[in-house]
């Protein structure tokens, strides 16, 4: 069973991560997912104070508000998603919370909607958080709902492309995906440029190998060079486009912010 926990609260990126959830599950069969929600309170408001029962109580009704706030999200979608059981809904710190649930609950993947992520800026805060540095498991940004059967696979300078093989079959093996293999290279131009595979050295020749022999053979090989909006733009329609977490500053930082498609990274 492939275990994947999903951040869910009452707004569009949740609405869009929610319904992308339900539509991966119908590709990786073994998928089960148990929404998470985290209220966090207002430690300025009037109302946070106190002690003992009262703030027992307090907590008890934010809780109760914020399985609300779930169950209508919910309701509204009225998706078919195969979840484990109910919403696990916290009061605390977003990112504690959901971290210590992901530590304790041995998933496989975290799943979260953010439509905010086109800013490089934002983009690396994200990925720099507490939450996605410490999280033991891939995680997967939706930033969009992709219809299609192929993901990416987007190797490049500082990725470990044995382990980005790695980490993406322990989720995505004997699913019906087809994957590309994709070899970025940063060049300032406005318009993007293929290249041989021999551009990449032995990189794509052993990815190849590698999922060949698990049983997933790639699609297609490509070396791809321009800028990271460029190649991001061009890269939009994937199903999701896997990478390893990349360093600050970088150009396949920047093409992971810029593009569309959902977004896998695992650790390496």
């Amino acid at each position: 069973m492939i275990k994947a926990l999903l951040s869910l609260d009452e707004n569009l990126a949740s609405s869009i991560a929610l319904r992308y959830a339900c539509q991966q599950s119908s590709l990786v069969p073994t998928m089960k997912l148990q929404a998470i929600h985290v209220e966090e309170p207002d430690h300025n408001g009037k109302h946070s104070a106190g002690s003992g029962w009262v703030r027992r109580s307090w907590e008890k009704g934010l809780a109760a508000a914020g399985a609300d706030e779930v169950n209508r999200l919910l309701k509204t979608e009225n998706v078919s998603c195969p979840f484990i059981g109910p919403p696990k809904v916290f009061v605390g710190n977003r990112q504690g919370e959901i971290l210590e649930e992901l530590v304790t609950g041995g998933y496989d993947m975290y799943m979260e909607g953010d439509l905010t992520t086109s800013v490089t800026a934002d983009f690396n805060q994200l990925i720099s958080s507490d939450l996605y540095r410490k999280s033991p498991c891939p995680v997967m940004i939706v930033k969009n709902l992709i219809t299609s059967n192929c993901a990416g696979l987007l190797c490049g300078d500082g990725v470990d492309h044995r382990k980005l093989i790695a980490g993406f079959l322990k989720v995505f093996k004997n699913t019906g995906l087809e994957l590309d293999l994709l070899y970025y290279k940063f060049q300032e131009q406005d318009t993007v440029i293929f290249q041989d595979k021999e551009e990449a050295g032995s990189v794509l020749t052993e990815a190849e190998k590698i999922l060949a022999a698990a049983g997933m053979p790639a699609r297609r090989s490509q070396v791809l060079s321009g800028s990271p909006e460029r190649v991001g733009d061009y890269l939009r329609n994937y199903f999701l486009l896997a990478s390893t977490f990349p360093s600050r500053k970088s150009p396949r930082l920047e093409l992971l912010a810029h593009v569309l498609a959902p977004v896998f990274l695992c650790r390496q």
